[in-house]
């Protein structure tokens, strides 16, 4: 396989060291090593950063507690020279109830010049941030699958009874597998160049300049890590959607494609997920030729969450029908691990590895999904190298409970199945990977799976789809995001005095009862119905106001109430803009106003609809220059409702299961995944009646 920067990675450097690390124990007590000998900069990329992440575990560590904000924290406290400059996603209201609360105030970079940390909402519609990088003084650098977060840690023996598998907030999980990669020397300064760019996307600065010495990769290296190879060729590659949305980036799909194509003897893969026509594709055609590779898939049992299951698994199961269907000499096996002291519970693989041939060996951040191929931001690390086959002896020992010897010899000597037929029996063991579910829950699921897994962004230049011209994108107004910040204050103050009160803790399950206690009141729906059209009057983001019905309200009040406050805002912003239009007009970007009248000139609930589905300016500003250019307002209500309503559904009922899993309830309610299904086969033909209306239109 040819490694081209420019083609199928962004470039090529040589690494004085490259080695990996498997699973959060080893990773963590690393990276910990590493941070101690940092002397000038410590750069952290991830999907999700929480402060409170412990990462030394055993009281007997000369570096026991450490946890990650307090870490960082001390070591900028001792040594002065020291920065510290943390980047995490800001994230999808999804993910609301899963995460840390206020990170940044965690953190504290408000109170320290030498310790930043900032979100990332710098990205195309529906996209994240899906790097996990760490790089230290400029010259080493962890990358891979791993987040600095909760529910990550485990020991590689994944162990039934380790009570320390435990998040910050003292919850078990699951047993957790995944691998980082370390590298040093002249790779590691290239992704300190990218996490430069990456700093410049989301904050508009550059990170301050730095004087990469010779040599200074040797002080940094964790000790007791093996290196694995010496000066050797590292490829980046990447995934990314630029902020002007003029360039795409798609090398990791590009390499992974390539690697399949020229793999010769065998293709080990470890991922989280598995749902990418285009790499499915690939890997059909290569078990459809006369003498194929051997290809071995390492999944979880069963992803985590009953969203990725009602989504990701469906598109998984479907792939994986297409690769059994093409398997008729044998050459597939599609397996995930399982140990019997644990029983029914899978242990999740969150890795993403790839080894080819015994040569070629990929870590990185990017699943086999169309979101890591396509839309979300990703980097992994590709190496050359004949440790390439250890790296596929260490995994498969862990999940045989092998030695590591034993099973590099036979993949050497017998290839890739034959050491997995032969060390497969103990009470570590790859065991088939079934898919779950019937063809009707295939069918029901398969349209909210299409919306999860989006390989392109919902907005280009604002609003554009492929090949329309480009304009000026508008962005909510601080004043929106002052509003929200305004009310979940109040909130906050009210709970907080009322539970300080009753001398109960600060805890996020007692503050959404409180929330939700107060919402049962028969009154509340109709309060938020005002609530709506005073967000709207100062530009809150309408899908954060939508969300918030659903943490609060029951299923179908929050639907209801979503419903009734988007038209009452609707209404009310058009009568704003139809009587104060050209004092409104005059504030709003020239191209944003003429894309909203050009799709109002046809005046026609379907066609309004349509500015629904894709809108090219915060919902607010469509409504007043719907109102100033004379859109009618029966048929801009009706417009509303079809556009809207399919969204107003998705949001309200996935941020009540969000709610539900909180709180210790049961997630799966069929009916409400069959809703979502329905909602989302509707956003589906809307935009697919979308484009049809502009192709022959135009």
């Amino acid at each position: 396989m040819k490694i081209n920067a420019g083609s199928n990675c962004w470039r090529v450097s040589r690494a004085d060291r490259f080695g990996w690390l498997i699973d959060g124990e080893e990773y963590f007590i690393a990276l910990r090593e590493s941070l101690e000998k940092a002397e000038r900069e410590i750069l952290i990329l991830g999907w999700d950063i929480d402060s409170r992440t412990e990462l030394v575990r055993d009281p007997d560590h000369p570096h026991y507690p450490s946890p990650l904000a307090g870490t960082l924290e001390a070591l900028v406290r001792d040594k002065p020279e020291l920065r510290v400059h943390v980047l995490s996603w800001d994230f999808s209201v999804i993910y609301v109830l899963e995460r840390e609360l206020l990170p940044a105030r965690s953190f504290g970079w408000q109170d320290s010049e030498r310790l930043h940390f900032r979100l990332d909402g710098r990205h195309p519609a529906g996209a994240s941030q899906h790097q996990k990088i760490v790089v230290i003084d400029g010259s080493l650098a962890f990358l891979g699958g791993i987040d600095l977060t909760k529910a990550r840690w485990d020991t590689r023996r994944h162990a039934a009874d380790e009570g320390r598998r435990r998040d910050p907030d003292g919850n078990s999980y699951r047993p957790f597998h995944d691998v980082q990669a370390v590298v040093s020397g002249p790779a590691a300064a290239e992704l300190r160049e990218l996490a430069d760019e990456r700093w410049m996307n989301a904050t508009g600065e550059s990170l301050p300049a730095l004087d990469i010495g010779r040599g200074s990769a040797g002080r940094a290296w964790p000790d007791g890590v093996r290196v694995r190879c010496k000066d050797v060729e590292a490829a980046i590659a990447r995934t990314w959607i630029q902020p002007e949305f003029d360039r795409d980036i798609h090398e990791v799909r590009q390499l992974y494609l390539d690697t399949i194509r020229s793999a010769r003897r065998y293709i080990y893969i470890e991922n989280q997920y598995f749902t990418s026509p285009e790499i499915t594709a690939a890997l059909e055609e290569r078990l459809q030729e006369d003498s194929p590779p051997e290809i071995a898939i390492v999944m979880p049992g069963e992803t985590s969450g009953w969203l990725e299951q009602a989504t990701m698994d469906v598109l998984r199961n479907e792939a994986f029908a297409r690769l059994r269907e093409a398997d008729a000499r044998g050459k597939l096996k599609i397996v995930s691990p399982a140990f019997d002291e644990l029983g029914d519970t899978c242990i999740n693989v969150h890795a993403k590895i790839m080894v080819a041939d015994g040569r070629i060996a990929r870590i990185g951040s990017a699943n086999l999904s169309q979101r890591s191929m396509g839309l979300d931001t990703e980097c992994d690390i590709v190496v050359v190298d004949v440790c390439a086959e250890m790296l596929a002896a260490d995994l498969l020992a862990e999940h045989m409970g092998q030695s590591v010897e034993d099973i590099a010899d036979s993949l050497r000597e017998d290839g890739l199945f034959a050491a997995i037929d032969r060390f497969n029996s103990g009470p570590r063991r790859l065991v088939p990977l079934e898919a779950k579910g019937d063809q009707l829950e295939q069918a029901i699921l398969a349209p909210m799976a299409q919306i999860a897994d989006l390989e392109k962004p919902l907005l280009r230049n604002g609003s554009q789809e492929d090949g329309e011209d480009s304009g000026t994108t508008m962005h909510t107004p601080v004043s929106g995001w002052i509003f929200i910040g305004v009310v979940a204050a109040i909130l906050g103050l009210w709970i907080y005095i009322g539970m300080l009160g009753a001398g109960h803790d600060f805890e996020p399950r007692e503050i959404l009862d409180s929330l939700r206690e107060l919402a049962a009141h028969p009154l509340a729906p109709w309060v938020a119905v005002p609530a709506f059209v005073a967000a709207s009057l100062v530009v809150t983001p309408v899908t954060a106001m939508i969300a918030l019905c659903g943490l609060l309200f029951d299923p179908l009040a929050a639907v209801l109430s979503a419903t009734a406050g988007v038209l009452a805002s609707t209404a009310v912003n058009h009568w704003l803009g139809a009587n104060f239009g050209n004092a409104i007009s005059a504030r709003i970007p020239g191209g944003v106003a003429e894309r909203i009248r050009r799709v109002a000139d046809a005046s026609d609930m379907w066609s309004l609809a349509g500015l629904r589905l894709i809108p090219v300016a915060p919902f607010s500003i469509v409504n007043l220059v719907a109102g100033a250019s004379g859109v009618g307002l029966r048929d801009f209500l009706a417009g509303t409702l079809i556009g809207m309503g399919p969204g107003i559904v998705i949001i309200c009922l996935s941020v009540d299961r969000a709610r539900a899993a909180l709180q210790g309830e049961s997630v799966f309610e069929p009916w409400i995944v069959a809703t979502i299904a329905a909602a989302g086969a509707a956003v589906i033909g809307l935009r697919a009646w979308q484009r049809k209306s502009r192709s022959s239109s135009g």
